[in-house]
């Protein structure tokens, strides 16, 4: 019997991972920790920006009608689900970059991208190492919510969970110590080094995908859940 395989990202997110999971066999339990919601901002004009910004599909589904204002920049998109959604929202995408959004913006050496809009969330990356001028506006809001009744169940026994940011490794580890959940029972997956270290000690088990995305975290579990 496999192991269930514990998804915690926010719903629109969880169920692709479910999905996917499911096509490979895998038993998933989807309770998210986050809920994400839109919030009120207006942005500067496009005409001062070279390119826009996007490492999270979330800016384009909760970002609005104000989103029209910016198809006419190149989007530089982290991550192939960024960029599909992009795509599939009308916009252009200039560049794609596989790991992380610092790893973007340092691949740009032609000088094009100076002056970048970043539709970001709420809580987002410090980027300000960038060479880039960089304008962050927040267009959603992720909100922490404690552990559903499924996940605490699926929690009952051994399992493997998919972390996909540090802040959901953070907000894991502070609803384990407020459940007095027993670490050493769960295998973590981890979406980048970064997350894995945010998780800290004391897991059964904790591997790194070779790339943050959805089908290495989900080749990981594959033969994770199967050979527990």
């Amino acid at each position: 019997m496999s192991l269930p395989l514990l998804i915690l990202r926010p719903i629109d997110g969880a169920l692709q991972t479910e999905r996917r999971a499911k096509e490979l066999g895998l038993s998933a339990v989807v309770d998210p920790l986050f809920i994400v919601e839109s919030i009120p901002w207006s942005g500067p004009e496009a005409k001062d920006f070279d390119g826009l910004l996007l490492t999270s599909a979330n800016a384009l589904r909760f970002g609005g009608s104000q989103l029209d204002a910016y198809r006419s920049l190149p989007v530089l998109a982290v991550g192939e689900k960024t960029a599909a959604a992009a795509k599939d929202a009308g916009f252009h995408v200039g560049k794609t970059g596989a790991t992380s959004a610092h790893d973007l913006l340092r691949a740009l050496d032609d000088g094009r991208y100076r002056n970048i809009l970043w539709l970001a969330g709420d809580h987002h990356t410090d980027l300000s190492s960038v060479a880039q001028q960089l304008e962050t506006v927040p267009v959603y809001r992720s909100n922490a919510i404690a552990l559903g009744e499924q996940a605490k169940a699926c929690l009952a026994g051994e399992s493997v969970i998919l972390l996909h940011s540090a802040r959901a490794a953070r907000e894991l580890v502070v609803e384990f110590d407020r459940l007095r959940l027993p670490k050493s029972r769960h295998h973590l997956l981890a979406f980048s080094a970064k997350v894995a270290e945010v998780a800290g000690d004391g897991w059964k088990s904790v591997q790194t995908a070779d790339h943050p995305d959805d089908d290495a975290l989900l080749s990981l579990a594959s033969a994770l859940c199967r050979s527990c």
